[in-house]
């Protein structure tokens, strides 16, 4: 046999595999923190989309609920009674919260809507609430798996009297509960406007 058989015969040589094994070490390093990086993406998006369906969700009960606030039955009996509607004027006073009632809310039920331990509650009372603390039963409105970490209900006008307001901003803010404490928790806010049924005067 020649020598130039014998040489190319030869495989390769020690620093060769060296070098195509740490190459391929890099290029595996890169495709799997390429894999890592799409799954977290995927997974904030999700959580995002979550969060928003969420608190959407929520948002609309809230308001659903508000729509039928001061409510009247006979709007000219109301009218002409001395003490005028007796639900009364929704009150915002007490921030992060809101006392509203519905027909024949003199005697119940006045809905209070505030936020306990991370969820939004409708608690109910069958007389005019004192405080935003007050009330007989509560719902939770909304997802366990959200916390919400405000909320806030505004006049959105400037009527002459608070028995004359009619438009409402409520303002929501939360974030999805997750155990793993390396995953970063996605936060939002928004905001709805809710337009009442009837003013505090029966009109």
């Amino acid at each position: 046999m020649t020598l130039s058989c014998r040489r190319r015969e030869r495989g390769f040589s020690l620093i060769e595999m060296m070098v195509a094994m740490a190459l391929s070490l890099i290029v595996a390093a890169a495709v799997v923190a390429l894999v890592v990086a799409i799954v977290r993406s995927n997974r904030q998006t999700l959580q995002s989309t979550r969060l928003h369906q969420e608190l959407r969700a929520t948002l609309n009960l809230v308001a659903n609920d508000m729509r039928r606030a001061r409510s009247v039955g006979d709007p000219l009996t109301v009218a002409l009674a001395p003490a005028g509607n007796p639900v009364g004027a929704i009150d915002t006073a007490n921030a992060g919260c809101i006392i509203y009632g519905y027909e024949g809310a003199a005697s119940g039920p006045w809905h209070i809507v505030r936020v306990d331990d991370g969820n939004v509650v409708l608690a109910t009372n069958d007389d005019r609430p004192a405080d935003c603390a007050d009330g007989d039963a509560t719902t939770t409105l909304g997802s366990p798996q959200v916390e919400i970490t405000d909320i806030a209900f505004t006049p959105s006008t400037d009527a002459a009297s608070e028995m004359f307001e009619r438009e409402f901003t409520i303002t929501l803010s939360g974030r999805l509960v997750d155990t793993n404490p390396n995953v970063v928790q996605p936060t939002r806010t928004m905001s709805q406007t809710v337009y009442v049924r009837s003013v505090g005067a029966g009109i």
